[in-house]
């Protein structure tokens, strides 16, 4: 007897039928989609007609026709049915197809509009980084789309418009040349960025005229300083930030150890940069990763044969120490021969200037003089001045004399110097002079070694000549030790300040083992005085201190013509 057609078994086979009449006709479109995409590719077999899958392809038709099951891959195949742990069949043409896809998805071979839209979420550091990629990377990075957007978000929502009152000049969108917002974004930025040096130097220590506020101002520009050692002619350059940067009142002590600096050997010069960012954050501080600007304040050349002909200023047992021009010590491993550290001292007159507003090669001009008029004075530019000198190490002051009045004569005008004599009589130092030494692996006390800061003003307040740079004590001449004796200068004399008694041997000053001086000198000018110690007080005695300015500082200043 015959189900009615309402009956549930009826009803059940007809859903189960429509069911795999839709799964038969959607695997048939996919085998179909499938060997279209093969036949396009020309992933077929050479020997094979193209009009025709081939072999492997019929297989994966039939693999895809067959919805899985083993009859039906038996039955077209002749082969048995492919287990789900079964890794016999032949992938190569698989892995082909997917290298083909893998090629065609480079990231090289994106649109240029992808990658701008991928380019337009980074910084300007990382757009900048991005551009030494390749040349593409290149034109994109510095695309004007991009670089209106920098320009929007640090200049035109940070104030920087409203604060110059200028808009800048914007050609059609036709005409714009690449690179045109770059130049403009970084252009306003540096010109925002050096505006605001005058504001924090403006304030001055009415005692030494150095910027109150030096230290926050480094601090919130973010400069920092870098040497730079060049191998050969330029050929080469290895850069390294101070490991240390200590302030002092006259000026900052720089400090580089690096166990990969390169063989002593291959330097030519020495360069001392300021390194400033160009990009701030809402904070006010440089930001990370941004582009930075360098400015040159100090080259010295660096020959290794002349270092080897030449007697260290001091050692240890450990290092030779040389004492070079513009500041910069330079010291040398005694085992091995290879450039052990590299300090600088920097005067603090002009630093932010010096450090900001100079170039990649040519330093600021932080010495240039307007010529003043001196109708005082029978003989402009030797008096009325302002002395002040330190005798220091890196973190300890050993003698600071303020307000030393001086003044000199025509006849004290000689072989192209001035000189001036700042202190006269005794003046109590520490019990010893030392300067410390230190790099990733050992630390070390050179002796008798030690900074001078020299700051000369002149009677409107304004700074005229500074010098900062390193001296050691030597043993003076026994003929001066015995001319200072006879004029009443180390012991006995009437311009002293109190009563000294001789010393436990009446010979020793006559033999100069208690008696030394010092000098220290830059492109200006140099500073040379003596060092006697006092047995009574146990203690170093600073006297006869002159500043010996060259005439051409002078001349230049007050238009005279000293020789």
């Amino acid at each position: 007897m015959s189900s009615p057609p309402w009956h549930p078994n009826i009803i059940t086979r007809k859903k189960c039928e429509n069911r795999h009449s839709t799964k038969m006709s959607t695997q048939q479109q996919h085998v179909d989609k499938l060997s279209s995409y093969l036949k396009s590719h020309k992933l077929s077999d050479d020997t094979a007609d193209k009009s025709r899958p081939s072999s492997s392809q019929r297989q994966m038709i039939s693999r895809g026709a067959s919805g899985g099951t083993g009859k039906a891959q038996t039955a077209r195949t002749g082969s048995p049915a492919r287990r789900p742990g079964d890794t016999s069949v032949n992938t190569t043409k698989t892995s082909t197809l997917r290298m083909h896809l893998a090629k065609k998805l480079c990231i090289q071979n994106m649109p240029d509009e992808i990658l701008l839209r991928v380019f337009s979420f980074l910084n300007a550091g990382a757009l900048l980084l991005a551009a030494t990629v390749c040349k593409k990377w290149y034109s994109l990075a510095h695309d004007n789309f991009i670089w209106r957007l920098q320009y929007r978000i640090h200049v035109e929502l940070g104030g920087l418009d409203k604060l110059e009152k200028k808009e800048p000049h914007v050609p059609p969108d036709g005409q714009l040349a690449p690179g045109y917002w770059q130049k403009q974004a970084i252009s306003r930025l540096v010109a925002a960025r050096n505006n605001r040096i005058p504001k924090i130097v403006k304030s001055r220590n009415p005692n030494t005229c150095m910027p109150v506020h030096l230290q926050q101002g480094i601090t919130a520009i973010g400069t920092k300083w870098y040497v730079c050692l060049v191998e050969g002619n330029n050929r080469k350059e290895h850069n390294f930030a101070a490991n240390d940067a200590i302030y002092s009142k006259f000026s900052h002590s720089l400090r580089w150890y690096d166990l990969s600096f390169p063989p002593i050997r291959s330097i030519r010069y020495i360069r001392l940069y300021g390194v400033t960012p160009v990009f701030y954050g809402r904070d006010g501080l440089g930001s990370k990763n941004c582009p930075r600007t360098r400015s040159l304040m100090q080259t010295i050349e660096l020959s290794w044969s002349q270092l080897q002909d030449r007697t260290p200023d001091v050692q240890d047992d450990l290092v030779n120490v040389y004492f070079m021009e513009e500041g910069f010590i330079v010291a040398v491993w005694k085992d091995g021969g290879e450039l052990a550290f590299i300090n600088c001292i920097v005067h603090n007159h002009h630093l932010l200037q010096r450090s900001v507003l100079g170039s990649s090669t040519t330093c600021y001009p932080h010495m240039v003089h307007g010529h003043q008029r001196d109708e005082l004075s029978k003989h402009p530019g030797l008096s009325r001045y302002d002395c002040l000198v330190s005798l220091r190490n890196h973190r300890k002051v050993f003698l600071e004399e303020y307000e030393v009045s001086a003044y000199t004569t025509r006849d004290k005008v000689a072989n192209g110097f001035a000189s001036f004599e700042v202190l006269k009589d005794w003046n109590a130092a520490d019990k010893e002079f030392y300067l410390r030494w230190k790099t990733e692996l050992f630390k070390g006390e050179l002796k008798d070694a030690f900074i001078v800061d020299t700051v000369m003003m002149d009677d409107n307040r304004q700074v005229f000549w500074t010098l900062c740079a390193p001296t050691k004590l030597v043993k003076m001449e026994l003929a001066e030790v015995r001319a200072l004796v006879k004029s009443g200068q180390i012991w006995g004399g009437t311009n002293l300040p109190f009563l000294f008694r001789r010393p436990k041997d009446p010979r020793s000053f006559d033999a100069g083992e208690n008696c030394w001086s010092f000098e220290a000198a830059n492109s200006l000018g140099k500073v040379t005085g003596k060092v006697i110690w006092d047995e009574e007080r146990e203690r170093y005695q600073v006297f006869q201190v002159y500043f010996h300015i060259a005439t051409k500082l002078i001349n230049m200043v007050f238009g005279t013509n000293y020789d």
